[in-house]
């Protein structure tokens, strides 16, 4: 009975950890199924902000229990502001399964799902609003001048590692957002998988009550 007792309490305490993460802001927009053109403003809004920054601000597509990240929206938003205004590009796929993350795994809001149509196809990482890789960018260098004397100046080459440095930013960046992707639905099941357990106990308990 003791022996019983105890694991219910240690098994009541481990879920309890496992769902102790709550989304940093309660997002009030979009609703389901708003409808956005490409090329039009999306308003994301939120209330009862519980940090001071939203570390992050992520396009997202798919299923609900199996989102992948397409795209950084913004990074390190002011959380007071209460409103973040992302400028849909026209380089983007149609489809009616995107929505929004705020925030790092396990400390996620959603918004979702919403359509997107009149897009002209392509990779929105292309838009003027995004902040991946910008601490990587390298400005191009000016053309060599001709040497005196008549010598051939060296091929330029500087813009490659500047290519290589943003591909770089923006491949981390991917991975970092499906890592964290993969520790939430890791929670979510280990979750699931702590409740049936205690269920399970329970009613072998209840047979010596």
């Amino acid at each position: 009975m003791k022996f019983t007792g105890t694991i219910l309490f240690v098994s009541a305490a481990y879920l309890a950890s496992l769902v102790s993460a709550e989304p940093i802001v309660s997002i009030t927009s979009p609703l389901i199924n708003t409808r956005y053109k490409a090329g039009s403003e999306a308003i994301i809004s939120w209330i009862n902000p519980s940090v001071a920054t939203i570390p992050q601000i992520v396009l997202a597509k798919g299923k609900s229990n199996a989102l992948q990240p397409l795209h950084v929206i913004a990074t390190n938003v002011n959380a007071q502001d209460m409103k973040y205004v992302w400028k849909i590009p026209f380089e983007i796929d149609n489809a009616d399964d995107y929505a929004f993350e705020l925030g790092n795994s396990p400390d996620l809001a959603f918004a979702g799902p919403f359509t997107i149509e009149g897009g002209v196809g392509g990779n929105p990482a292309s838009s003027s609003n995004t902040t991946v890789g910008t601490a990587n960018s390298v400005p191009a260098a000016a053309p060599a001048s001709p040497a005196t004397g008549g010598g051939s100046a060296p091929p330029n080459n500087a813009a490659a590692p500047a290519s290589a440095a943003s591909t770089a930013g923006t491949s981390s960046t991917s991975h970092s957002a499906s890592a964290s992707h993969a520790a939430s639905a890791a929670t979510k099941e280990q979750a699931g998988q702590a409740v049936a357990a205690i269920g399970l106990v329970a009613a072998f308990a209840s047979q010596f009550f």
